[in-house]
């Protein structure tokens, strides 16, 4: 067990910019994963949802950890909802319940995401 991971470089990144780069590469490997299970499923009668479940499970919860409540539901509606059985982008609505501060976006990718989310916690 010596030799495990002896070869392994990890890279912390500390600044805003990189830590939406991070941001940006898991939801988009967060997304093709969904978007994979779910073209198995349609096109194949294959429940690979299933088999990825803990897996989802682990990063939702990390979602939560790491930016909270709110941000975690918005994550998770850009990942499993934001595109219909059309492929339809759907809006984003939300408002800040204290100022009444309400908006209308649509979110095209991660980075308009992170963009968005940036936004809601200046209102």
């Amino acid at each position: 067990m010596k030799e495990f991971g002896k070869h392994l470089n990890l890279r912390r990144k500390h600044n805003p910019l990189e830590e939406k780069d991070y941001f940006c590469d898991l939801i988009d490997i967060y997304e093709a994963t969904v978007a994979r299970s779910k073209k198995l499923y349609h096109e194949y009668g294959i429940k690979f949802a299933d088999y990825d479940e803990n897996f989802l499970i682990i990063i939702d919860n990390l979602l939560y950890l790491k930016y909270g409540e709110w941000k975690a539901e918005i994550i998770t509606w850009y990942v499993w909802e934001r595109i219909d059985e059309e492929d339809n982008i759907l809006d984003l609505e939300y408002e800040n319940t204290k100022t009444g501060f309400k908006k209308t976006v649509i979110v095209k990718c991660s980075e308009d995401l992170w963009d968005i989310l940036k936004e809601i916690e200046e209102h």
